[in-house]
């Protein structure tokens, strides 16, 4: 079992082995990925402290509890699609999401969870949207058909339109297969090369990644109105996430930044999954990768921890929220964090 496996798998029990309701096979898994995966154990932490809070002789649990909660987990525990490794990001949050829509009533679908007026149902419709982008390409069949010259806002006023004739429950049926019928399509093709349409255009790999990323970060909006747990991507999901976001940020901070021509910003990501990264001001001309010199001096250094910095890309952050260091021109770190949101639209 891989990494990522056990991850998607052990994620969902944890609330149900903090009350010691697991049966012995799932405990005994859950603590073997506990001792290799400290975002699962920070959580486990959490959850044991809470139940240790909120326990005692005088609330005991209900009768029968552990017995459906047992008998629940496989219905909970719906694996990550089968995906390429530059996919499995994608595919990751595809399962954690999906997990997180579980169990869902009328209430929940209809609380706003994005842009003051998107519902959870909405949300999930624009993400079906952008994903069919990737899966027509892919020759997936998807509802409704996908009409010429689509793109992701045209292409979410349709599918927002067709979700919206149907339940939230078929909504997320719909959404899911479509997902996996993508990610079966990866499989049977040889290593993708050319791109993909999806807002502009991109290398395959890099449009799932950018995939992974926005359904990472409308999880965690659709978590935070349900009042729902979410889990944080794994390491090795999280650095291709950055790495995507800094090599587009050139894009944004060209016309953001005061003088930006022949400027350099070097970015250090700490916490799981970080790096460093010396990122030019401004893009390089197409089908060019100028070289970069180990000696080469920036302007500005930013060091921030990876998560927050992703939020702050996804426009789930302001600058000014995040713990950040800036060594060098102050001015020119400070500009290019505030820019670094710009790229994030519906």
């Amino acid at each position: 079992m891989t990494g990522t496996d056990s991850h998607e798998i052990v994620a969902p029990l944890l609330g149900a082995w903090a009350l010691d309701a697991c049966p012995p096979g799932d405990d005994g898994l859950v603590r073997e990925h506990l001792d290799d995966c400290d975002i699962c154990a920070g959580e486990a932490r959490t959850l044991r402290e809470t139940a240790a809070e909120l326990g005692g002789t005088h609330r005991r649990p209900p009768a029968g509890l552990a017995a459906r909660l047992r008998s629940a987990a496989p219905v909970r525990r719906r694996p990550a699609p089968a995906a390429p490794e530059y996919a499995q990001p994608y595919a990751a949050q595809v399962a954690a999401l999906d997990l997180l829509l579980t169990g869902l009533d009328d209430d929940h679908w209809g609380r706003i969870a994005a842009y003051g007026e998107w519902s959870v149902h909405d949300l999930l419709a624009h993400l079906t949207a952008t994903d069919s982008l990737i899966a027509a390409a892919l020759g997936v069949t998807v509802e409704p058909p996908l009409a010429p010259g689509s793109d992701p806002e045209s292409r979410t006023r349709e599918v927002l339109n067709f979700a919206r004739t149907r339940t939230a429950e078929q909504a997320r049926r719909t959404w899911r297969a479509q997902a996996e019928a993508l990610c079966g399509a990866l499989l049977t093709v040889p290593a993708p090369t050319g791109t993909i349409a999806v807002g502009w255009d991109m290398p395959v790999p890099d449009a799932l990644v950018a995939r992974a990323f926005e359904t990472w970060i409308h999880s965690e909006d659709i978590g935070g109105v349900l009042a729902r747990p979410t889990v944080t991507p794994l390491p090795e999901h999280l650095n291709p996430m950055a790495d995507l976001a800094v090599r587009t940020l050139p894009l944004a901070t060209a016309t953001r930044v005061t003088a930006p021509e022949g400027r350099h910003v070097r970015l250090h990501l700490t916490g799981p999954g970080g790096g460093t990264w010396t990122v030019p001001v401004t893009p390089p001309p197409p089908g060019s990768t100028p070289p970069q010199p180990p000696s080469l001096v920036p302007d500005a250094e930013v060091t921030a921890d990876i998560v927050e910095f992703c939020r702050l890309v996804g426009d789930r952050r302001r600058p000014d929220q995040l713990s950040v260091t800036i060594a060098g021109d102050t001015r020119l770190g400070l500009e290019w964090l505030a820019a670094a949101p710009a790229l994030a639209v519906p």
